[in-house]
């Protein structure tokens, strides 16, 4: 049989994100809930921008 890469045995004592799967120190970067802090930037902005389309929806629906 042949070895592959991805039947490599993983060390499961580091973190890793749940979003993006990379891994992080967790000693250096505080996470939200094993999400990294990139992830949780982008998660925030996309979540604004949400909100601002649903206002301008409702503003325009009142009018």
């Amino acid at each position: 049989m042949t070895h592959h890469p991805q039947f490599e045995h993983h060390d499961h004592g580091g973190h890793s994100c749940r979003v993006c799967s990379s891994s992080y120190n967790p000693d250096h970067t505080a996470s939200v809930s094993g999400i990294c802090h990139t992830c949780v930037y982008k998660i925030l902005i996309v979540i604004f921008i949400i909100m601002i389309s649903i206002s301008y929806i409702a503003w325009f629906g009142v009018l």
